[in-house]
């Protein structure tokens, strides 16, 4: 792929969060979005950020990209006031959700997530009978908020969830379609039996001297 021109795509602000529209323009609109564009919406960014022009970022002022990282089509990375931060080596597929509004999301270098994986920083607790969706006012609602991490070598599955408070240790690895409500440990395998995490096995630990050929 060329060099793309900077005038082939313009970010606009919608509903006054800095998001990445697909270009208005007669041309066909660039794959990626450019890194000037990214620096002009306030993201603080490194070196060879590749993202799909088709992605919706919100809170970009909150919002921070280490380098050699890419970001794959129809994702969604909204920032809340404690930010999104991205580390080195990080992959984002194709309509992963990140919700960062009730607390800090933090992706370590070389992480990763599939497909379809939504990570929740604030959830309704419908349990003891308050209502619930964020038209309701706050008083007549019980949300419980935490931040996400993700620490160095995670992979997450494809279409996972993962819920406020949880923090996945260097190396842990989830299933696809797991609904992950506590800590995982380091280099463990998680999986779902039903509605419960279920530890299968451990990933070798081979990755971390691979690491240093990068580092």
């Amino acid at each position: 792929m060329g060099v793309l021109e900077a005038t082939t795509f313009q970010p606009q602000l919608v509903n006054r969060a800095a998001c990445v529209p697909v270009a208005q323009t007669h041309r066909m609109p660039p794959l990626l979005v450019l890194w000037v564009e990214l620096q002009s919406l306030g993201v603080e960014c490194g070196e060879n950020v590749r993202i799909h022009h088709s992605c919706v970022l919100i809170g970009t002022e909150n919002l921070r990209i280490g380098n050699h990282v890419r970001v794959d089509c129809f994702a969604l990375l909204s920032a809340g006031p404690d930010g999104i931060t991205i580390g080195n080596h990080v992959h984002i597929a194709a309509g992963a959700y990140l919700f960062g509004g009730g607390g800090p999301i933090v992706m370590e270098d070389y992480s990763g997530l599939s497909s379809r994986v939504s990570l929740y920083t604030s959830t309704d607790d419908y349990l003891d009978g308050f209502m619930t969706n964020p038209t309701v006012p706050d008083e007549l609602r019980k949300v419980r908020s935490a931040g996400i991490t993700l620490r160095k070598h995670v992979i997450v599955g494809a279409g996972a969830v993962v819920l406020p408070g949880v923090e996945l240790g260097e190396a842990a690895a989830i299933g696809a379609l797991t609904c992950v409500q506590r800590d995982v440990g380091a280099f463990e395998i998680c999986t779902s039996e039903g509605h419960r995490q279920r530890i299968v096995g451990h990933r070798g630990k081979h990755l971390l001297e691979l690491q240093k050929q990068l580092d």
